[in-house]
């Protein structure tokens, strides 16, 4: 029987990642967008977090024909922070993510 790692035993926790994409629809006429999604991932470390937010967004790629008959893009383009949830009971309302500005330019 293999010997057990001490991740083996640890307790999955939530974490909040920011995935940034960037969508360009083909024909040049506007200029390309960029999301920011929030997503919660239950893991054993921030390094595991981050590791399952780079493959979730990966897995997000996409293109298809939009209504007009373009190619609508996605584009993984990195994930822009990983942080264990505020807190851990996710069961009512409560606040997922918070960060501070220093100006909003």
């Amino acid at each position: 029987m293999p010997e057990k790692q001490p991740d083996d035993t640890a307790e999955r926790r939530p974490y909040i990642a920011l995935l940034v994409h960037r969508v360009v629809v083909e024909g040049g006429y506007a200029p390309a967008r960029y999301t920011e999604d929030t997503v919660l991932i239950h893991e054993r470390s921030i390094e595991g977090a981050r590791r399952r937010a780079e493959a979730t967004g990966k897995a997000d790629e996409a293109a298809y024909l939009n209504e007009f008959g373009e190619t609508v893009t996605w584009t993984f383009m990195g994930v822009a922070d990983v942080r264990e949830a505020l807190y851990d009971d996710l069961e009512s309302d409560t606040s997922l993510y918070s960060r501070s500005f220093d100006d909003l330019s």
